[in-house]
């Protein structure tokens, strides 16, 4: 197989060809350039030729094609909340696609219950567009929603609103329309069949799920079709704190195997210190508004809100692990038993506690990104792994013992450790998290807003920190693998053909030359194409 790395392609000629297809919506400046080479973590990468902007799938099926006809590589760029390498080109022979500029949402159809929405819609887009409906996606988005998108979520696979019950984003797709990297445009599910409603994922090989998890390495998503369900009627939440990592995933783990929980999250003290997502409900004013209109009456609604504007995040430090958690029902009867044995489950382990967090999260899901920043302007990023939950006793204790032993490690250069722990359907999920000092990107000013990173505008670079986060990530990851996770997100960051079976990645090489013979098709990601991953 040819891979971008050996065809060659006159730059000048692309771009002019790129400019006929895509107008302005084609920029190859070299701001535009440098700042398409940086993620969440990994910065000043390989630059792109340029930027493709697409508006609509026709216009980006062309500018496909014509990338592939010149020997241009295509890298596939969502909200760009990723730390993965996932939308950084491998090559400097690269055209990046940020699909942002396809967000119509198609089709809300009740009767059959499917939404159908174009890649570059944000989960905030989509959540909007079914206002009213009393209708919702199983998965319904990430925390950082307002930025991240329907096309990136299915690329690198998501979970957090609605996961502990309905699983990844995966979970909730019936298909997709992707453009090879020939410019063919294929929709899979129903919605390929001629005469069809996209309504199932059914009627033959599932094609869908090919294109789910793929890190854009098969294709270039233009569109999803997500099914619907009857939204909960009745919603509460509750907290619980706990002495102990150990005592606080067997709550989570024994609260999953009865689908007792819509989404919830387990936190260390330090998270609770250093998140600035979790330390929003310290900004009592703000969240007042949106606390009063969640409650299930106005006057408990503003009790609600008073004890969240008093109360802060510092009852959260009270505790070594905490653990947040939303509860659905379809009417108040069945929200009381099922809240009634949550209870009965958290006090097994733990004590209950406020619930503000839940509670506030909830209020405004899709609030502005702040996370990607500690409290105080902190570089931040996570590694996780994915587990059986039979497996979540000997995770935590391995996990707990590999970073005990790393302790000097960290505080040599001046790293904080959190972790984060969450069930997923029927799995069992943890991340830590990495918090040093570090010169704020333009990615991270642009995503959080200039208002609020300005204090740390000039704070210096400090790559000897950033290569020992590095260095904690691929020991954690190399960690999670020996204990028998897996990785969502695998770009060119996690383990991948290292780790499958031979046959397996012959299946996978064997897909990736059928649809991308060339290797044009963002390379490196999944191992394919490229040296640069594992």
């Amino acid at each position: 197989m040819q891979t971008a790395q050996t065809l060659n392609s006159d730059s000048s000629a692309v771009t002019r060809q790129l400019q006929d297809v895509l107008g302005a919506n084609y920029k190859n400046d070299d701001e535009t350039r440098a700042y398409y080479s940086n993620d969440v973590f990994w910065q000043s990468g390989t630059r792109p030729l340029g930027v493709a902007m697409p508006e609509d799938a026709d216009s980006a099926a062309r500018a496909v094609a014509t990338c592939s006809q010149s020997g241009v590589a295509i890298v596939p760029r969502g909200g760009g909340m990723s730390y993965t390498k996932g939308y950084l080109p491998a090559v400097s022979s690269a055209v990046v696609f940020d699909m942002r500029g396809l967000n119509r949402v198609i089709e809300v159809n009740e009767d059959d219950l499917f939404i159908t929405v174009e890649s570059g819609c944000t989960w905030a887009e989509v959540n909007a567009a079914l206002d009213g409906t009393g209708l919702r996606t199983g998965y319904w988005g990430p925390l950082s929603g307002v930025n991240a998108t329907v096309g990136g979520a299915l690329s690198q696979n998501s979970a957090f609103f609605g996961s502990a019950r309905n699983a990844t984003v995966a979970d909730s797709v019936i298909g997709v329309e992707v453009i090879l990297a020939d410019g063919a445009r294929v929709t899979t599910g129903a919605g390929g069949r001629q005469g069809a409603k996209p309504f199932t994922r059914e009627g033959g090989p599932d094609l869908t799920g090919l294109f789910l998890g793929d890190n854009g390495a098969l294709g270039l998503k233009t569109a999803a079709t997500l099914r619907l369900w009857p939204k909960p009627a009745a919603t509460d939440y509750l907290s619980f704190g706990f002495e102990t990592m150990a005592d606080m995933a067997a709550v989570q783990v024994g609260l999953a195997r009865e689908r007792l929980v819509s989404e919830g999250f387990g936190i260390d003290r330090t998270k609770a210190s250093h998140s600035a997502s979790v330390n929003r409900i310290s900004d009592g004013l703000k969240t007042l508004g949106n606390v009063v209109r969640g409650g299930k009456t106005f006057v408990s609604g503003l009790k609600d809100a008073a004890a969240v504007a008093t109360g802060g995040a510092s009852f959260l430090k009270a505790h070594n692990f905490t653990l947040h958690l939303v509860l659905e029902a379809r009417n108040d009867d069945e929200l009381k038993t099922s809240m009634a044995r949550a209870r009965e489950i958290g006090a097994e382990h733990g004590v209950e506690i406020e619930n503000s967090v839940p509670k506030v999260m909830r209020s405004k899901p899709f609030s502005p990104v702040r996370g990607m920043l500690g409290l105080e302007g902190e570089r931040w990023v996570p590694i996780h792994g994915v587990f059986p939950l039979g497996d979540w006793k000997r995770v935590v204790e391995a996990n707990d013992a590999f970073f005990e032993e790393r302790r000097a490690f960290l505080e040599k250069h001046g790293i904080v450790y959190s972790v984060m722990t969450m069930t997923v359907g029927g799995e069992f999920f943890i991340e830590p998290a990495f918090y040093w000092h570090d010169e704020i990107t333009d990615l991270h000013a642009k995503s959080v807003g200039e208002d609020t990173v300005k204090a740390w505008r000039d704070r210096p670079a400090n790559p000897a920190a950033r290569d020992a986060v590095a260095q904690l990530r691929s020991e954690t990851q190399d960690l999670y693998i020996s204990l028998g996770g897996v990785n969502w997100q695998v770009a060119r960051d996690y383990p991948f053909k290292s780790v499958l079976k031979p046959e397996t990645y012959a299946l996978l090489s064997a897909i990736k030359a059928a649809v991308d013979p060339h290797g044009l098709m963002n390379p490196g990601s999944l191992g394919l194409g490229s040296d640069d991953a594992r």
